[in-house]
């Protein structure tokens, strides 16, 4: 059965202090988003593992993490969402959340109704409402982005997608998974092939249809689509 939470924009919030975390969390979900916390960079690391999400809310002071430093080091983030909520309100400290990625950077205290309507902005201009599978036909070796461009893949290329189908949104598949799938002992073979295969595809993806793969590395682990991704005939 298809959990009703599927449909939801997903929204994880980094936050340090817990009554801020529990209170947004909590009105979030009330709003009709599907909200989680964590309040350390390791839990959120821990958490995306796992998880699928569309937008993060961070916090730039999270103790004696700099989440600003840490968001510059998350190559995987840039295609999402991003609001950022801080005390630090002069102009180098916005343009260099604007630098690391953010659409929106919000000054503390932030009232939840305000951040609630920024959201929904966000959401709208990422379209993420309602949004469209890709299709994988592994009969004829081709990828339908959601616009309905159509990308004529390798052999390789179908293996390694197919792989990530049987996973929900943003579950990792482990390269040994993929390695073995592809027909090579995971002992003996060179994980930079596998690395240049994905960065092969993604280039002709975004080369031929405009759009970036919903694509991510989980450094060590594995592979993610954080995307909607099907099989077609």
């Amino acid at each position: 059965m298809r959990n009703k939470s599927d449909n939801l924009v997903k929204i994880l919030v980094l936050e340090d202090e817990p009554a801020l975390l529990e209170t947004a969390v909590t009105f979030l979900n009330l709003k009709g988003f599907a909200a989680d916390g964590v309040s350390t960079i390791k839990s959120a690391e821990q958490w995306m593992q796992t998880h699928h999400f569309d937008i993060l809310i961070l916090d730039l002071g999270l103790g004696n993490e700099d989440g600003l430093e840490w968001l510059k080091s998350q190559s995987g983030l840039k295609q999402k969402g991003l609001i950022i909520t801080s005390a630090r309100m002069g102009d180098s400290d916005r343009i260099a959340g604007a630098i690391a990625g953010a659409d929106v950077y919000m000054v503390k205290p932030v009232l939840l109704d305000e951040l609630v309507a920024t959201l929904h902005n966000l959401i709208r201009r990422l379209q993420l409402v309602n949004s469209k599978p890709w299709l994988l036909n592994n009969l004829h070796w081709t990828l339908e982005s959601p616009d309905h461009q159509v990308i004529k893949l390798t052999n390789f290329e179908v293996i390694f997608l197919s792989n990530l189908i049987t996973a929900s949104p943003g579950q990792v598949i482990t390269k040994e998974t993929i390695i073995k799938s592809l027909g090579h002992d995971f002992a003996s073979y060179d994980p930079k092939n596998i690395e240049t295969l994905l960065s092969r595809l993604r280039s002709k993806v975004k080369k031929q249809s405009g759009v970036v793969l919903p694509l991510q590395t989980a450094h060590g682990k594995g592979y993610a689509f954080t995307g909607q991704i099907r099989i077609t005939h």
